[in-house]
């Protein structure tokens, strides 16, 4: 008896260490990926900001990457970073930088970030220096 526990406990935390050393994994519903690409990813983050910024009118040398796969968490997502100066009146002006994650094609959630798009390459972004309420 005390040797099949011991084989059971083995068996158990061998399969948990192979879970752990996988790395991000691959969410799925009904056994499909939910990872799809984000086409609107523009059009997504602009509605966001619109709600999100307080004063839109010193938006300046705005820029957004394209999606890519990128773990978040313990999770593979689409991210798209986006970075913009910011003048306040005032108020010097001071960048931003921003990761939106995307889940299903859709925007999930965005927040402020410095690490996760330290690479990122941006691309001109007119339409959020245009954005207007």
């Amino acid at each position: 008896m005390r040797r099949s526990t011991t084989w059971a406990a083995l068996a158990l935390a061998a399969a948990l260490s192979a879970c752990a050393a996988s790395g991000p994994r691959v969410e799925t519903k009904d056994g499909v990926s939910v990872n799809i690409y984000p086409d609107g990813y523009k059009a997504e983050v602009l509605a966001y900001l619109r709600n999100y910024l307080n004063d839109l009118s010193g938006i300046r040398d705005a820029g957004v990457s394209v999606p890519v796969v990128r773990p978040v968490g313990s999770l593979e997502r689409y991210v798209v970073c986006v970075h913009f100066s910011a003048r306040t009146p005032g108020a010097s002006a001071s960048g931003r930088d921003y990761l939106a994650v995307f889940l299903a094609g859709k925007l999930d959630q965005m927040a402020a970030t410095r690490e996760q798009c330290s690479g990122a390459t941006y691309e001109p972004f007119p339409e959020l220096e245009r954005l207007k309420r």
